[in-house]
């Protein structure tokens, strides 16, 4: 389907919430003020505990939006992405718009992503830039933060192997084409613990169909309980036993989509085979606390790491030692 239909194409914008009270209004307003207005907002609450639920609900009454924006709640946890993947599936419309319950976006972050692939029939999804908040809303500067717009307005192919180079393309920058998602789709990718987001990007960049758009569209908040786990305090960021989990977690996902076989061609599963192994030595050496064989990996496996990760990972197994120094290197980014 794509290519199809670009005239006035419709648009869907999907969000799994789970308890997101304390900032799931914020999100809501700046999806309701969109200079181009979505056909149908859904979305899916994941028994929340708290009230969420509530919230969305008066904000849809409030403002009178009945009509095309749907709340669905799980009877049963699905788990994350689980949710995602579900409340994607509800969306009928010809683009879809992931949004996470916790970010902001710039009011004319539906205009500007349709009206690229209104332009571009070639590009199954595409990504805009975005910046990062904290808790309270103010701007985070970070070492290792999402690459800077300069706002030109321009796309550039995203490539397989940067996805799993510099993973920053997450949900809440997303637009795909629906009927591409749907025809491409594997049954069970919910058991593969394969967040969506990803999932996109890396299906997308295989075929040389994924684009990013040089347009700061959305803020990306990061606080404590952020669903993927995300840290921006130095002290947290630099805690050896953290570390290993996270790094534990990306192997799961990628053995998941090796287990799944969602990349199909040749180079994208050697592409993938690279990176595992490549995640595979760095928790070996990060785990042994060995300063020479953190360096001795990374040599190795140079061509998919990047230095600041190089320098966390050292100051890490520093810091284990005992020497008492304080870092002030600033590591930050959502997927390793």
């Amino acid at each position: 389907m794509r290519g199809s239909a670009e005239v006035g194409m419709t648009i869907s914008v999907c969000m799994g919430i789970y308890n997101g009270e304390k900032y799931i209004e914020k999100q809501l307003d700046s999806i309701f003020r969109q200079t181009r207005k979505a056909d149908e907002v859904i979305l899916c609450d994941d028994c929340s505990t708290d009230g969420t639920v509530e919230i969305v609900r008066r904000f849809i009454e409030r403002n009178g939006l009945q009509e095309s924006w749907r709340l669905y709640c799980n009877r049963e946890n699905r788990g994350y992405p689980g949710n995602f993947y579900y409340v994607m599936g509800l969306c009928t419309g010809d683009v879809v718009f992931p949004a996470d319950q916790d970010d902001v976006w710039a009011e004319t972050k539906l205009e500007r992503m349709c009206a690229a692939l209104e332009r571009h029939p070639e590009a199954a999804a595409v990504a805009c830039k975005f910046g990062l908040m904290d808790g309270e809303g103010e701007k985070i500067h970070a070492v290792m933060a999402p690459t800077h717009s300069l706002e030109t307005g321009k796309l550039h192919r995203v490539e397989l192997r940067e996805i799993f180079y510099k993973y920053q393309w997450p949900g809440m920058v997303l637009a795909y084409r629906n009927g591409w998602y749907r025809e491409r789709r594997e049954d069970g990718t919910e058991a593969y613990r394969i967040p969506h987001d990803i999932f996109l990007c890396a299906m997308a960049a295989e075929e040389g169909a994924f684009f990013q758009l040089d347009e700061e569209l959305a803020y990306h908040r990061r606080h404590e309980s952020n669903t993927a786990a995300e840290e921006h305090r130095v002290g947290r960021l630099l805690e050896k036993e953290r570390k290993l989990w996270e790094i534990e977690k990306y192997l799961d996902m990628l053995r998941a989509f090796q287990g799944g076989e969602v990349l199909r061609t040749e180079e994208g599963k050697r592409t993938l085979q690279e990176k595992l192994s490549t995640m595979e030595g760095r928790h070996e050496a990060l785990k042994s606390g060995k300063m020479w064989m953190v360096l001795r990996r990374a040599f190795r496996d140079r061509r998919n790491v990047r230095l600041a990760t190089v320098v966390c990972d050292l100051v890490i197994v520093r810091g284990e030692k005992g020497n008492g120094e304080k870092s002030k290197t600033t590591c930050r980014n959502r997927k390793f």
